[in-house]
Formats: C-alpha cells, structure tokens, sequence
C-alpha cells in the first residue's frame, strides 16, 4: 500500500497524467467543430467579396467623404445648391462657343469651360444665388479681420441628464455663462457646454466645460449640457455684396490661372482631391494639370484622371515629371544618394514642375497643391479675393491655403488673414515674378525638404505669404511623406478645417474677405505695432501648468506674451499652438509666424494671444523687454572642426549660446563665407556653419536652422562654425592657423587703445555672390 501511494504521487510531480478515452472522443469533437466553423467563415467570406462591388484598396480609406458637407449652408445663409451650379455650368459648356475658329479636340472641354465664363459674363448664363457674406468692409482689431462679429448670435439647446463628448481646450470646471463664452470664442471647434449637475440658476452652475460634440449622450451623472447654435444675420445679400466688390482693387478673378496638382502613385487621393476641387462651381476658372512623377504608376493614375475628367466634363492636361539626371562628375556619392530618397524625389518633382509652368508655359501665377489635398468651399474664393495684394505690395511672395498652427479652439475667425515669414505650401500660390528670384538660389540637394528651404529662401529675401487664419486646405490622407505616426495624424485632425460657402460665382469679381487692405506692409505694421503697445502682457512662466495652483482670472481681451524662442515647447501647448498628445509628432519650429510674431489662445481662458519673440527684428516689444545681440560680443567664422568654445578660447575669450540666435539668419552667414551653394535648414547643435566638406551632400551651403538649440561646445568635423565671443582687447591676424579663426573680416573688435574697429570683407573683396 505504502508503495502503491508512493507511485501515484511519483506520477503526480512527473505529470504522467494519461486522458480516458472518453476524454479523448470530446477533444477529438471540438477539434471538428472549430475546423467545421471555419470552414464556414471562409466560405462565407469569399462569397460575400464575390458578391461585393470590386473597388481598389485604397478606395476604402476615402469611401467616408462626403464632399457635399463641405457646401453646407450654415445658419443664416441663403440656400444654394453647389451641384446645380455645377450642373449649369457644365450644361453651359456644351454651348457652341462664340468664336468659330478650330478648337483641337484635345483642349476642346477647357476651351469650352473657359468660353462659358465669358458667356456668363455676357448674361447667357445666370448667375447662380448669392451668398450672403460674413466678411465686410470694415476692419476691426486688435488683430485685423473683416468679420463681421457683431452680427452674431447664440442659442442654447438645453439637454438634461445627457454629456457632450470631446472637451475643447484644457480649462477645468467654470460657471456656465463663462463656459457659454468661451465656447463662442471657440468657434466651429465648440459644439456646446456640459456641466457636471444640473442648474437650478447661473450661480449653481459652476462645474461646465466646453464640448467638441453637438450630439448629445445619455449620463450615468445626470450631467446638463447646453448645445450651441449660432446664426448670422442677413440683410440685402445682393446689394451687400456688389458694394464689397466696388470697394475691393485687390480682388481678381484668376481667369485661365492654372491650378497643377502634384502627384506620385496614390490613386485614390487623387481622385478625392479632384472631387474636392471640381465640386466647386468657380473651378471653371481655371486650368487644371495634373503632374506625376512615378513611372510604374503612370497608367493607374492617368486612367483616375481621365475619369474624373470626364465625368465633370472638364479638360484636364497630364504633365509628366523625369526622373533626376546624376552626374558623377559634378555630384559626390552622398548627394548622389541623396537623389533616390523620397524627399530629394520630392523636392526635383517641385522643380520641374516649377519650371515647366514659369519657364516653359510662362505662366504669370499658378496654384500649387499636392495629392493628398482636400478644399473647402470657398478655397478658390481666397486666391481670387487677395491675388491682386501680390501685385501691389512686392514683400509678398505667395497666398498658401494653409495655416500650420490653425488648431481647432485656436482659429476661429473665417475671415481673419495673416502674413507670416514662414513658407507654409500645402495649396498655394507663386508667382513667376517670385520664382524668376528664387530659381537663382535653388540648391542642388536641399536635404531638409524643398519646403524648409524655401522657409529659408523667403527669409533671406525678407518676403512673407498670406494665409487664412481658419485653414482652407485638410491634408486628407493617413499615410504619406508628412504623415508616418499616429502622432503625425492626431495632429492634423486636430486642424480647424473651414466649412464656409464662397460668396463668389464665375461671372463677377470675387471678394469674399471683405477688405483686406489691412494686410499691405504698412499697414499690417501698424495694427501690430498698436495692438503690441496696448496690449496687456502675460509672462511666459505664467502660462505653463503649476499642479495645485489655480491660474488668476484674467480681463477678457487680447494679452500678449513676450517670450523667447528656446523656451516655446514650454508653452506651445497652453498658448492653443500644440494639441495634446501631438508632441513630438511634427518639427518644433516656430510656424505661422510674422517675424517671431504668433497668434494663439489662452486655452484654460479662452483669451485671445500674441505671442512675440523678444529677439524679432521688428523690435515690436518695448526695448526692456527685447533681447538684442551684446555690444560686447563680435561675429568669428571659425575654421572646420572646431566648436565656438575652442574658436573663442583660443582669442582668450569665451563664446556664449545666447547670443549664438542672433548669428541664425543667412545673409549674415554670407557676410563671413563664401556660401557659394546658398542657404539652407538643418538640424544640429552645431549650427549656424558653412560646410567645406566636398564630400557632403551640403557642399558649400552655409546651414542654419528652424528647430536645434543654440550650442557653444558643439562641433562637426566637416563645418566651419560662425560663432560669438566676448570682444577682446588685442588684435590678431586674420585667418592665423594659431588661433583656429578663419578670419574676421566685415566683424568689430577692439584694439589696444579700447576703440571698436572693422577689417575689410576679403570674401566680398574676391566677388563672393551676392543676393
């Protein structure tokens, strides 16, 4: 006995454990039964595929769009529908035209669209209804914009017991008539206020925050939420707005301006961005081409082309872009390599495209957008009402439809333009008088991007683009060169996207933002210089998040922040200019700016902002709140491989980072080297440098940056650093092998008896190029 029990717990720790026959037959059961249930699943599946209507892959991403949303009329609008519009234009261009000439059968849907504006004009087709604008002809501040605000009004919806989802900004708990206020403020980003228990009066509701939502959810709380409906009043539209077209010289209707889509091998992208844009009645305006750059995708998309031409009976040209020519004599392997990568292929299909619309087709101004674009309604209504300031005013360079910091709860004025000095592309328009200067400068292999280095080429030659506050552009797709994260796509959904209707047909001038003088130089200084000087400040540290300190209550008006460029991800979040859960997900650089200058919002407030940097060479800050380069520092190009600290040390004098954001800009770059291959972005602590390294892909750039920290003890081994020492009292010579200092020609220093001197530029003196 003792030794039977001694086998069964032997058997017991060897798990010897032996199933009965019985257990085996159920095992043996549920086996059949799961492989009889998949069996089924598959067969059911590949059944309802068959049955399916075949579409591509990609189709699917896009099946959700419904672009006759975007052509919604708001409250207080007068009804109008875009499809019948549509309709009758396309109708129209089935019309004989006026001129008996030959048309080429190739051209003959554009030159009878072309010719069906100007039978509009001449009243054989009606104009289609108006809209009633909400820009004006008045410009009101602090920041300009010609909305008309006082015409605005807000019901609320209560729903008891049910929640509103997604909270707008990130301001905790406030009475209910606060919250009201500032979901207004938020605009379209705001759908209503949820508080946390019902009121009985104002005074009882003090636990509400704003909503993204205007569908309401039942509440295991018994929350309230108030849902926001907000109309615009009407008067005589018709009258209205022949009085805002007399009143407006810089409206122009853009009549046979090209509009040239970029595209590489995503076919359904293409065909949403050409619904978007042919959806739009003044699209018969226009010209449309269609540049791709992907051989082995050729056929696929120009068969999406030519359907989409043909069902909107408009003439679409086809451009195809050729592949970039490598010389191995003239480029080194890096830059060679460089080539093949997406964003140098990228970047060499903007340039061809670029020259075959100015160079070759001479066109005077052209649209530009990529693929992966969709458009609001009134897109085209931007270019035609501000195309006429690029002719008056020769500081501005481009009108781009997109706002890189137009963050939902942050832009929320439709009619409120800005300029900024920050080239932000993504549906834009250039001009061939800008790219006749900016061709000149073009670099071989802009390693960043072509977008960063047209940022750097707009600065250099102090030129700005307009943008709308409320962005007219939605980058659409969920893959692509600009979007690779989940971060990266949170961001632009985060995107305020503008849904208001163009008050503009294809017959009359175009001027659906009102007046907007207010955005010529000098006049746009003069609202900033005001606004600035009247304006209540805010200091920077105030605006970052201290746990259990509750923020002070602030007048509710426009406050400006001074504040420094290194210290901005501090603050970026609070001011409305990073979404949250977005960091990271994009380059920290300073967008959407006008020398340092940012709109934003404080969004625990509600308030309104202007963010102004205490380095902007506008000075628009009072001079004890600016930062200005040191009187007792100079500019020293060191020589390759050293860093500040080494260069500075070896004068007996110490270099100092702060002073180091001063020497970023490349027309002081070339003021000390050569910079035979221009300027450019990139990123490193090392930076500003020039790069006489020919075996870089840089090869002779001088590099500055939009992004990296200022760094004193950073170096690379194929640069030269221009750097900022404290002024010394003994002159060396220049370019002496001892000291590790290239030269220091065109810079102040100081000699034995304490006056400032300066040396003779030797790089101008060899002819060094010039802008």
């Amino acid at each position: 006995m003792i030794a039977a029990q001694r086998k069964r717990a032997k058997s017991k720790r060897g798990c010897d454990w032996v199933p009965s026959s019985c257990q085996k037959v159920v095992v043996l059961i549920l086996a059949t039964a799961n492989l009889l249930v998949c069996f089924a699943t598959f067969s059911y599946l590949q059944q309802f595929w068959e049955d399916a209507p075949h579409s591509h892959p990609e189709e699917q991403e896009f099946s959700h769009i419904d672009f006759s949303k975007l052509y919604d009329v708001p409250p207080g609008h007068a009804a109008q529908d875009p499809t019948r519009a549509m309709e009758a234009t396309e109708d129209a261009a089935h019309k004989p035209t006026r001129s008996d000439s030959p048309v080429d059968a190739s051209d003959s849907l554009e030159v009878q669209a072309l010719n069906t504006v100007d039978s509009a004009r001449d009243g054989a087709v009606p104009s289609r209804p108006k809209m009633c604008p909400i820009c004006g002809n008045k410009v009101v501040g602090p920041l300009p914009t010609s909305l008309k605000g006082q015409a605005q009004s807000c019901d609320w919806k209560e729903s008891p017991n049910a929640f509103l989802s997604d909270t707008v900004g990130i301001t905790g708990p406030t009475r209910l008539e606060e919250a009201k206020e500032m979901c207004v403020q938020f605009g379209p980003a705001c759908g209503g206020v949820t508080c946390a228990r019902p009121a009985q009066g104002v005074n009882e509701a003090s636990a509400c925050s704003c909503r993204a939502s205007k569908d309401p959810r039942v509440s295991p709380t018994k929350e309230v939420s108030y849902i926001k409906d907000c109309k615009f009043e009407v008067n005589n539209c018709e009258e209205e707005i022949a009085k805002m077209a007399s009143h407006s010289p810089f409206a122009k209707d853009l009549h046979g301006t090209p509009i040239v889509i970029l595209a590489h091998n995503r076919e359904a992208e293409l065909r949403s961005c050409l619904g978007s844009l042919l959806a739009m009645p003044e699209v018969a305006l226009f010209r449309l081409h269609v540049s791709l750059d992907d051989p082995a995708a050729f056929t696929m998309m120009e068969g999406c082309v030519k359907r989409e031409a043909a069902a909107h009976k408009k003439h679409i040209d086809i451009w195809k872009a050729t592949a970039q020519v490598a010389d191995p004599a003239q480029h080194n392997q890096e830059t060679l390599k460089w080539f093949q990568t997406n964003t140098g292929k990228i970047a060499h299909h903007y340039w061809q495209v670029f020259e075959r619309a100015f160079m070759e087709e001479m066109f005077e101004r052209v649209i530009f957008v990529e693929e992966d674009l969709l458009f609001s309604p009134d897109f085209l209504a931007l270019f035609r009402s501000t195309a006429g300031l690029l002719d008056k005013d020769p500081s501005l360079w481009c009108i781009s439809a997109w706002n890189d910091f137009g963050f939902k709860g942050t832009a929320v004025d439709p009619c409120r333009l800005h300029r900024t000095t920050y080239f932000p592309g993504l549906g834009f328009l250039l001009t061939r008088k800008a790219w006749l200067q900016i061709r000149q400068d073009w670099p071989t292999a802009p390693t960043m991007g072509w977008d960063y280095w047209m940022r750097v080429e707009f600065r250099t030659a102090d030129k700005e683009c307009i943008i709308p506050e409320v962005s007219r552009s939605h980058h659409a797709a969920a893959k692509g060169s600009s979007v690779s994260s989940a971060k990266q796509l949170r961001l632009f959904e985060a995107m305020a996207f503008a849904d208001t209707p163009s008050t503009c047909d294809a017959v009359e001038p175009c001027s659906h933002f009102g007046n907007v003088s207010y955005l010529l130089s000098e006049e746009y200084e003069s609202w900033m210089r005001s606004t600035v000087e009247r304006a209540p400040r805010i200091d920077s540290s105030e605006l970052r998040a201290r746990p259990g300190v509750k923020p002070k209550t602030l007048p509710r008006m426009l406050h400006v922040v001074p504040f420094q460029r290194e210290l901005f991800n501090g603050i970026a979040e609070a001011s409305g200019l990073m979404p949250r859960n977005t960091k990271g997900s994009i380059p920290a650089d300073l967008r959407s700016e006008h020398y340092g200058a940012m709109a934003g919002k404080l969004m625990s407030q509600g308030l309104p902002l202007l963010l102004v940097d205490r380095r902007s060479s506008r000075g628009y800050l009072q001079k004890t709140e600016q930062l200005r380069f040191g009187p007792d520092f100079e500019v020293i190009a060191g020589s390759k491989g050293l860093s500040c600290d080494e260069v500075c040390q070896r004068r007996g004098s110490t270099c100092d980072k702060m002073q180091l954001y001063f020497l970023n800009d490349c027309n002081l770059l070339r003021k000390h080297f050569e910079c035979e291959a221009g300027c450019a972005h990139q990123v490193g602590k090392e930076l500003p440098v020039y790069v006489p390294d020919e075996f870089q892909p840089t090869y002779r750039q001088c590099l500055l940056t939009f992004i990296s920290p200022m760094s004193c003890d950073a170096k690379h081994a194929s640069t030269s650093r221009l750097c900022a020492c404290k002024i010394m009292t003994t002159i060396l010579p220049s370019g002496d092998p001892n000291t590790g200092i290239a030269g220091t020609a065109g810079i102040a220093i100081s000699d034995n008896s304490g006056q400032r001197v300066t040396r003779p530029d030797p790089h101008l003196q060899k002819g060094a190029r010039k802008r």
